[in-house]
């Protein structure tokens, strides 16, 4: 009987460890009352239940899910969604092959250290697009007849499936009907049934709106926490006390010229005029994360210094090291100068503001000014429409990089700005 007895619990734990190993994630955070299904079952999720391939997450009204894989990838899957883990294989160091399926509702990815590794092995369907990555935080809004995704670090590739473009497949599709986005914009890639990738600026508030809003990367932390933490920031940032002064910078050809560092500026295309310090993308892409783009520079991050920030103090204030700067005005393109500014983050809001002073040669000074949100990864823009910043910090919050623009009568005042203690 005593050896019966040590055969059963053998097997059981044999039994156990089989279903520890077939483990690909596990439940971190559950609002509501989620399911997970199977082939073989459905049953509540619960927080630290594993997640196996196969495995259906299907959340309704008011349920909310985190998923963390075993590579620290993380999953925010926000209400009336269902997602299906279709392939997993590899470690916490690297991802052989990573395939999901968003059948309806909202999601957001941010990827962990073994995605980052291999990002041409992960493939995200929805019911008519197929999304690939070369980047590492995006939401992604799909339903049976529309496809949309915003990026908030790095980059997307949304193409159409059909012909080449198959189910099974992994990585971004290549073709001539694929369209990238990158982060630092308020665009939205956008697919509908039918048709190609587009790209178009939102209309609505995403702070606002539960369809796109960001989810929260603090696991224990509610849909109504962001947002109250998002009231307090418009609250503690519009009425701040201590508002910091403009620090005099000395702007020189050459303060951007061989960069070095957890963060490089570098161009996607051709060199823009009078640029003789970025770096081509593609010599960074191997060694560096991208984070906020325009159309003339990108801003890309060393993965030592990336993934979710852990300031060392809960407000900063940055100065300028280097920046360039350029004003577009009647169809004539001419340097400006970066004469003062200061970068503010407040960790505790989860915001930033920033003002920037440039001086140009047909319109004089130029004040930029921009206020925004702080996104768990250290990716940073502003909500104005007019003056428009974006950019993203080291994990420690003590350096940043930010892009800035500001449009005025008959043209722009744009540029990079590189920012430190």
């Amino acid at each position: 009987m005593r050896q019966m007895t040590w055969l059963l619990s053998f097997m059981l734990m044999l039994y156990s460890g089989i279903v520890r190993a077939d483990a690909v994630g596990s439940a971190t955070l559950v609002i509501g009352a989620p399911q997970v299904e199977t082939d073989s079952s459905s049953v509540a999720l619960q927080k630290g239940d594993n997640i196996v391939v196969g495995s259906r997450v299907i959340t309704g009204r008011g349920d909310h899910a985190h998923i963390r894989f075993v590579d620290g990838t993380l999953i925010s899957v926000r209400p009336n969604t269902v997602l299906s883990i279709d392939l997993f294989t590899g470690n916490s160091d690297e991802i052989e092959s990573f395939r999901l399926n968003l059948s309806q509702g909202v999601i957001r990815t941010i990827s962990g250290d073994g995605l980052k590794s291999n990002r041409e092995r992960f493939r995200l369907n929805t019911p008519i697009a197929a999304i690939g990555i070369r980047g590492t935080d995006f939401t992604t809004k799909a339903g049976s007849t529309e496809t949309q995704v915003r990026v908030h670090a790095g980059e997307v590739v949304m193409s159409p499936l059909g012909g080449a473009c198959i189910v099974e497949g992994l990585g971004p599709c290549v073709s001539e009907s694929a369209l990238s986005l990158a982060a630092g914009t308020n665009d939205t890639l956008r697919m509908r049934a039918g048709g190609l990738p587009e790209i178009f600026r939102l209309t609505v508030d995403p702070s606002v709106d539960p369809s796109i809003s960001d989810a929260s990367d603090d696991e224990g932390a509610s849909d109504a926490s962001v947002a109250a933490s998002r009231a307090r920031a418009d609250i503690d940032l519009v009425s701040v006390k201590e508002r910091p002064e403009l620090q005099p910078f000395v702007d020189t050809k050459t303060d951007l010229s061989n960069q070095t560092g957890p963060l490089i500026w570098g161009h996607w295309f051709a060199k823009p005029r009078d640029d003789n310090w970025s770096i081509p993308a593609a010599e960074l892409l191997h060694r560096y994360d991208p984070t906020v783009s325009n159309r003339y520079h990108g801003l890309f991050r060393d993965p030592a210094h990336s993934g979710v920030i852990n300031p060392s103090q809960t407000r900063v204030v940055l100065g300028l090291t280097a920046a360039d700067a350029t004003l577009d005005y009647e169809f004539l393109q001419t340097a400006a100068t970066v004469t003062a500014g200061y970068l503010l983050f407040d960790f505790e809001a989860r915001a930033f503001m920033s003002e920037l002073t440039v001086d140009t040669d047909r319109l004089g000074s130029v004040a930029l000014n921009g206020i925004g949100f702080i996104s768990p990864t250290g990716v940073f823009v502003s909500r104005s429409s007019s003056d428009r910043m974006a950019g993203a910090m080291t994990s420690d919050g003590l350096s940043a990089g930010m892009l800035f623009e500001k449009q005025v009568d008959g043209g722009s005042v744009r540029g990079v700005s590189s920012w430190g203690e």
